[in-house]
């Protein structure tokens, strides 16, 4: 099993050889690559139901800013978290006019450096699939459950399919490293570490595919 430094090693060796690349695979460049970003939110704000904003929302595995660019235009702050050094110094590069944006380095566990019960809204897309252990994975769904606020949201992508990581996810000659390879998360274990956070699974869509969007609600503030 990768250890988070592992993890940080390959992705850091990633973004210097071609960080748009590993990003989106698609080899979209210039203006199209940044463009996707804004299509990604939002076909999650039409698969899963949800308005991505909020005084604060987190984005797990944000790479060079690409999707954080259209968090940031939804929310009041974003607090833009990745395990790669070398990843943060290009987003912060590529997004230096964000001024409601704070790039913070991740453990490549846990949520660290978020306030318990501090955020509105949890984001990310195309990371957890790379998490060579699906119990990091999970951890980061309880994660999620200590930093959201009453109410709050938090929308993600998992592989739900293993076939896929056995096939060194789509791009053969990549690599055979894990924390390309990755893993595939079970529903069921989701189901029950969600619950144990104080979080309800209120959609899923693309079950037993690469792509399983997930929508997880925290309880509200009941006051009497």
């Amino acid at each position: 099993m990768s250890r988070p430094t592992d993890m940080q090693a390959y992705w850091d060796r990633r973004a210097r050889q071609d960080a748009q690349f590993y990003i989106d695979d698609r080899g979209l460049r210039g203006e199209d690559f940044w463009r996707g970003g804004e299509s990604v939110v939002t076909a999650f704000e039409a698969d899963l139901g949800l308005a991505l904003t909020g005084e604060l929302v987190v984005e797990i595995g944000c790479g060079v800013g690409r999707l954080t660019r259209a968090l940031a235009q939804r929310a009041g702050r974003v607090v833009a978290l990745d395990i790669s050094a070398e990843m943060l110094a290009r987003a912060r590069a590529h997004n230096a006019t964000l001024d409601n944006v704070e790039w913070l380095r991740g453990d490549g566990c846990t949520l660290s450096g978020v306030a318990a019960g501090a955020a509105d809204g949890v984001f990310s897309h195309v990371v957890f699939q790379h998490i060579p252990d699906p119990q990091i994975t999970l951890g980061y769904v309880a994660e999620m459950g200590r930093v959201l606020k009453p109410g709050g949201w938090a929308a993600f992508q998992i592989s739900n399919d293993a076939r896929v990581h056995r096939r060194r996810l789509r791009v053969r000659w990549t690599s055979r490293h894990a924390a390309w390879r990755g893993s595939a998360v079970d529903l069921g274990a989701l189901r029950e570490t969600a619950a144990a956070a104080g979080l309800t699974v209120e959609k899923v869509v693309g079950e037993g595919t690469q792509f399983c969007l997930i929508r997880l609600a925290a309880a509200p503030d009941v006051r009497y």
